[in-house]
């Protein structure tokens, strides 16, 4: 495969022929491949008819399904796979007075692997991944050295990729390497060499995997460096491995890449971040939902502001009920109280909707509020440095609650008492940042982060509008 086609959100128009694995030499279609703005689209070479017979049937190969998940194919960069199929149109036109059409296909893919053949998504036979982000480079430390000596300049770029860390993740036996290495280019204009420091992660699996699972981990990397950078990194480039063979992936995604900015940046040793890496990709599944929530909405700059409180809220929730440790419920007594309410109910005749719900409602009685969630994730970090971020647990628990009941029960602003009432859209925009401020403090503690090393980034960026 050329190597011309190598990032994430790569374009081009190339023409190929894509079949259904495992089917026979006839069942091929051709056409054309183009990866552009819109997605990436397969359009069949299209099909003349000069003798209708009934209704005109569209099809790829014998059946009618809207979707497919994959198709293999050769292009005229080389191999290639198609994922995650539908169909979305057929372009061309069908004329019943001239007995005539001219048909085509068009298929929509989610994802696109050129340089090899897939099963699909969920074909598990990969063994590792490399992965490039926009803007990493400029957080670690560079492959290029120089220094300045008597009469020159002395430049030193290595040959060799610089290992910046290496792990391996105890009960998953997950690999993971973070290297850094010298690019040399030519420059088109003039030759000039030009050099830049690359950064790339490394995972490898002991058994093989899906594309899915690697894409995963792409995004949940993605995440991680950007709260450790305190900007919207982006995934720029993903190969993946089977054997010798190497295949590059090609998908249309939402790209929030943000500018990288130093002051907003963790400055962690090398331990310090493999241990970050560590945790972040060993937790549970509940987490995971968690941190796409919460990193959604730190990534995002153009959100109302209504919305972004609202997500905040959400995130901050969610973040402390899986980090916290659960609490203990008396099992039987709470199954004691829920029958003599759900026998009080039937003597009341109450209606079988209204005491469902009644008694649903019981297996959460023991939750901790959202007042109380709040308090718990203010008081993991320091009541001084809180206060320099312009936190004051008790104001700012009950201005977030208040808001977030309002905005949570839009329409019903009529119930809300005089000293309920939410505040004003300046002040909300402010309680905005100390709430990012606040998720992404936490966070960080959580990922083994001492305080005193975030405590500058955080009080900064709560007190940024000030």
């Amino acid at each position: 495969m050329a190597g011309k086609h190598i990032r994430l959100d790569s374009r081009f128009n190339v023409i190929s022929a894509f079949w259904v694995p495992d089917a026979t030499d006839e069942a091929v279609y051709t056409g054309t491949l183009t990866v552009d703005e819109d997605g990436i689209t397969f359009t069949t070479a299209p099909k003349y008819d000069r003798r209708l017979s009934g209704t005109p049937r569209f099809r790829l190969d014998g059946s009618e399904p809207a979707r497919r998940p994959a198709l293999q194919g050769f292009t005229e960069d080389g191999l290639c796979t198609l994922c995650q199929l539908v169909e979305i149109g057929h372009p061309g036109r069908t004329d019943f007075e001239l007995d005539q059409s001219i048909t085509a296909t068009n298929y929509r893919a989610s994802v696109c692997v050129t340089g090899m053949h897939l099963g699909g998504l969920d074909d598990r036979c990969i063994k590792s991944a490399h992965y490039t982000f926009a803007g990493l480079s400029e957080w670690l430390p560079g492959a290029i050295s120089e220094a300045r000596e008597n009469d020159c300049v002395v430049i030193k770029v290595p040959i060799d990729a610089r290992d910046y860390l290496a792990l391996s993740l105890r009960e998953s036996r997950i690999q993971v390497s973070l290297k850094v290495f010298s690019e040399l280019t030519n420059s088109e204009k003039d030759g000039a060499r030009r050099s830049r420091s690359v950064a790339y992660v490394d995972i490898e699996t002991p058994s093989t995997e899906c594309l899915s699972w690697y894409l995963d981990i792409g995004n949940r990397l993605e995440n991680l460096f950007s709260l450790l950078t305190g900007t919207s990194l982006a995934l720029e480039t993903m190969f993946v491995y089977r054997g010798k063979e190497r295949g590059h992936v090609i998908a249309k995604r939402n790209n929030y890449a943000k500018r990288f900015d130093l002051l907003e940046c963790v400055r962690c040793t090398p331990s310090q971040l493999a241990n970050s890496i560590s945790i972040w990709l060993s937790e549970s599944q509940g987490f995971r939902a968690v941190e796409n929530l919460a990193l959604g909405v730190v990534r995002k700059g153009k959100l109302f502001i209504q919305t972004e409180f609202l997500s905040l809220a959400q995130a901050l929730e969610g973040f402390h009920r899986v980090t916290a440790p659960s609490t203990a419920v008396d099992k039987n007594m709470t199954r004691q109280i829920r029958k003599k309410i759900a026998a009080l109910l039937k003597t009341e005749n109450v209606d079988a909707d209204i005491a469902k719900r009644i008694c649903t409602s019981m297996s959460h009685a023991n939750d901790p509020t959202f007042a109380l969630r709040l308090t718990e994730l203010c008081s993991r970090i320091s009541s001084s440095l809180l206060s320099r971020m312009g936190i004051f647990p008790e104001q700012f628990v009950s201005d977030v609650v208040t808001n977030r009941n309002y905005y949570t029960h839009a329409g019903s602003s009529a119930r809300i008492g005089k000293k309920s009432k939410p505040i004003s859209e300046t002040q909300l925009f402010f309680l905005n940042q100390k709430m990012r401020a606040l998720l992404r403090g936490v966070i960080l503690l959580h990922l083994g982060i001492p305080e005193d090393q975030i405590s500058e980034l955080i009080v900064r960026e709560a007190t940024r509008w000030r």
